[in-house]
């Protein structure tokens, strides 16, 4: 978790600090489950809603990469 305090806190408390990939990968998932699980608690939505949201993304994205024939 101290690595979390690393990330998320203010500039002024880490000047030059800087993380790697994996450390900035890892507290990106652990920011996007922790939004799911507020999400979810207060019934905002369900995780069957995020996850088809997801699913609709993507193929949206994947359109978007695919060469021109």
């Amino acid at each position: 978790m101290s690595f979390l305090k690393n990330i998320f806190g203010t500039k002024e408390s880490r000047p030059g600090h800087a993380i790697s990939l994996q450390q900035g990968v890892a507290a990106n998932a652990l920011s996007i489950q922790a939004l799911i699980n507020v999400l979810v608690a207060k019934n905002l939505c369900t995780r069957q809603e995020l996850l088809d949201e997801l699913k609709k993304i993507s193929s949206q994205n994947q359109q978007h990469v695919q060469p021109k024939k």
